[in-house]
This record gives C-alpha cells, sequence and structure tokens, in this order.
C-alpha cells in the first residue's frame, strides 16, 4: 500500500508533564488523504528526540528501553500493512490502532481509576477509600464513562448535577480536582493527548472550620476524668429521659450518672481527640505517632501530608495522656487509633452526651488547637510551624475565625446596650 506513511512525532508545542519537561510520542498515519495520530505510552524531552531518526537520542536515562518499544510498534505497524497487501483487505485506522496496541488498555473511566488506584503503593489506605468513594458518586451520574468522553460539557453536567444534589464548593471541587488528576495519569500512559481543565476552573473557598472554645474543652475533660459538675449532671439526665435516645445510649448516659465513668469505647476515643486538641496532629500523624518521636518533651516527625519536620512542645495535659510504660519500644505505635470513619462517629456520640451542639470531627481537635494557641497569644509564625503548614496562608485562615468570632461578640454586646433589661 503506497499511499499509506506512518512517522514516530512529538510536539513540542504542547508540553503537558509540567514537572519533568517531557511531551508524548505520536504515531501518524496518513491514507487517502485522511491522517489520524495515535499518542504511545511514552513520553520524551524535546531536546533530546531526533527527528530524523524517529527515535530518543542518548542524552535521555531510560532511551534504550524506550527505543527498543519504539522499534517494536515500527514492527507491529509493518506487519500490519503487510497483513492488508497480502491478505487484499482494506486498511483502516482502527485495524492499525487494534494491531499496534491491541486490547490491553481500557478506555473505561472506572476501570482506570480502579486499576491505577489499587497498584499505587504511594497512596494511604484512606486516600484509596476516598478515590473509590468518589469513583461510586461519579456512577450515580454515569454508569458507563470512557475516558475520552470525559470533555467540558460533562465536567459541566456532572458540577451542576452535584450542585443540584447539595454539594457545597469544596466538595465538588474535590471531586473535579480529582477527576483531573486521573486523566493527568491517562496523559502520562497516552490513553489520551489532553483533557479540558485548562476551560474548568476549581474553586475553593476558605469553608467553615468548626472548633471547640475553652468552656466547651473543659466540658470533654470534664467527661474524660468523671468530675461531673451539677450543670454536666443535669444535661445528662435531661439527655436520658429523652424518648429519640436509643437503649444503648441511654445505657451509657446512666453509667455516667451513676458511677461518673464513660463507656470504655467512648473513653478510648476521647483520649485521642484531647490530645489532638493539645498537640494538633492530623489523624495520619496521630496514627504514625511512636516512642521514637519524643525527644525531650517535643514530638518531633514528619507530617504525612506536608512532608515537613515539625516540633511540637508537649504541654502538661498531653503529657498525662501519654501511655506510662517502662522502656517502651522505639517503634512501637503510642495509641491504638481506629480507622477515621468510626473515630468519628464515636466523636458524633461524645458531642451529644457532652451537649455540644457542633459538628465534631478529629480534624476539629486540630481547629481547636490552632483557635486556642492564638486565643492564648501565640505569634502566627509558631503556630504555623507547629502545624507544619507548608504556606502561611492555611494559618490566616484561623485569625480571620477569630476575627469574626469578635464581630459577632460585639454584635451581641451592641444589643444588649441597644435594648437593656429594665
Amino acid at each position: 500500500m503506497k499511499n499509506v506513511t506512518t512517522r514516530f512525532v512529538i510536539r513540542k508545542d504542547y508540553i503537558h508533564a509540567a514537572k519533568t519537561g517531557q511531551t508524548s510520542i505520536y504515531l501518524t498515519a496518513s491514507y487517502n488523504n485522511s491522517r489520524k495520530r495515535f499518542v504511545l505510552p511514552l513520553l520524551v524531552t524535546p531536546a533530546n528526540w531526533d527527528n530524523a531518526k524517529q527515535r530518543i537520542t542518548k542524552n535521555e536515562y531510560d532511551y534504550w528501553e524506550k527505543n527498543k518499544l519504539l522499534a517494536f510498534y515500527e514492527v507491529q505497524v509493518k506487519t500490519y500493512i503487510s497483513d492488508c497487501q497480502i491478505k487484499k483487505k482494506p486498511f483502516t485506522f482502527d485495524g492499525l490502532k487494534a494491531m499496534v496496541f491491541g486490547n490491553a488498555v481500557s478506555d473505561c473511566y472506572f476501570e482506570f481509576v480502579k486499576t491505577e488506584t489499587e497498584n499505587d503503593a504511594t497512596l494511604s489506605h484512606e486516600t484509596k477509600r476516598t478515590y473509590l468513594a468518589k469513583l461510586n458518586k461519579l456512577s450515580r451520574f454515569r454508569n458507563k464513562l470512557s475516558i475520552s468522553e470525559i470533555d467540558y460539557n460533562f465536567l459541566m453536567e456532572y458540577k451542576n448535577w452535584m450542585i443540584l444534589c447539595g454539594n457545597e464548593v469544596n466538595t465538588y471541587s474535590k471531586d473535579l480536582s480529582i477527576i483531573k488528576s486521573f486523566l493527568n495519569r491517562a496523559i502520562q500512559k497516552g490513553l489520551i493527548e489532553k483533557h479540558d481543565f485548562d476551560k474548568v476552573k476549581i474553586k475553593w473557598t476558605d469553608g467553615k472550620r468548626d472548633f471547640l472554645d475553652m468552656a466547651e474543652l473543659q466540658t470533654l475533660r470534664k467527661l474524660y476524668t468523671g468530675n461531673l459538675d451539677d450543670g454536666m449532671k443535669s444535661h445528662l439526665q435531661k439527655l436520658f429521659e429523652k424518648k429519640e435516645l436509643g437503649y444503648k445510649q441511654k445505657k451509657i448516659v446512666r453509667k455516667l450518672l451513676d458511677t461518673g465513668k464513660l463507656d470504655c469505647r467512648l473513653k478510648k476515643v476521647l483520649h485521642l481527640f484531647l490530645f489532638t486538641c493539645y498537640t494538633g496532629l492530623r489523624y495520619r500523624d496521630l496514627k504514625a505517632f511512636r516512642h521514637e518521636h519524643i525527644k525531650n518533651n517535643f514530638i518531633v516527625l514528619k507530617m504525612h501530608k506536608t512532608q515537613k519536620d515539625v516540633e511540637i512542645p508537649l504541654i502538661h495535659e498531653a503529657i498525662k495522656l501519654l501511655p506510662r510504660e517502662c522502656e517502651p519500644y522505639d517503634k512501637q505505635p503510642i495509641f491504638d487509633v481506629y480507622c477515621n470513619q468510626i473515630l468519628n462517629r464515636y466523636i458524633k456520640e461524645i458531642s451529644v452526651i457532652a451537649g455540644i451542639n457542633k459538628t465534631i470531627t478529629l480534624h476539629v481537635a486540630r481547629h481547636t488547637f490552632a483557635t486556642l494557641a492564638f486565643d492564648s497569644g501565640m505569634k502566627l509564625e509558631e503556630v504555623s510551624k507547629i502545624l507544619g503548614h507548608s504556606d502561611m496562608k492555611t494559618t490566616l485562615i484561623y485569625t480571620k475565625i477569630l476575627q469574626q468570632r469578635k464581630v459577632e461578640s460585639m454584635n451581641v454586646f451592641n444589643q444588649t446596650i441597644a435594648n437593656p433589661v429594665e
């Protein structure tokens, strides 16, 4: 077939691998005035591409392996063209694609995400569970979806669907950002050439950061120690009398009233929550916290999320919550931590028992540490270093929260002055 021409080329004008400065290699095929381009699962630095030889130069560290793969593709192309000539079959671009790539790679987005998630050893268990939960959510919108179908129109339709479902800005932005990350993976693997996220703006808002004030923190501390005052006992009695309270919850409240002791399961979780309030650790760091991280009454570790080294002074209340084993193993985890979902479920139970009308999770303990640290006069730089923030702007959010709280307090004060009780 003399009218079929093929070449390996690159696009110097489209460098999609921003971190490495590399671009994809393409197989172009022309036949009867039609032209088709197939992206190969190969990346190359543009300066290391020899266009005349259609090969990668020795300047690329893995040039030999990549050139070997290019040679394989070249043989597949020649085999298909030769097969069409010998068997007098019509040449088609789909036939060429099937011969070169085979059917090993699925275009199904759901299969692709599942495979990538399961095989990525760098992802934590919680991150993998988040990705799969987001994938399940997407399947409720569209149960069949190929990678190539995810264009601007699809993304806008999915975004609008999430908004109609009541998702907040940060929620649907998180979903879109995860899709974007997997499409970037698809580009690197040669499944698609590009995506439409350059047309889609992913916006984030500061969001509402719940935290406990000092009085609420002291309430939890009393609940933990069993030092219940009259106000707490009165609240527990009213809670016990509520008809909607379940049998297990009633049993827990009754035990508290009779003995002052909290259910062992909830006390274990409250122990972790209070320790986080006193140290500001994230869930992953709390789970990874070991005896080797304690040095001269400091927690010294590398934070999982930001990979920043932090030194957190252990205050007296935090030290009291540390176990007192003799000669512990350095590599031994200090706390036995439930999975995040179960942990937060138990924390919600605790908040009901304590009479705290806020949506509380373990991460709220971190927010509590930050806001109370600012309240006590700690400087912005100090709080930022202890929290391990990679950007000072993140820490500034807590100062805005406190500023807003002051405004709300002044508004209440103003109403009191304007409408005095006679």
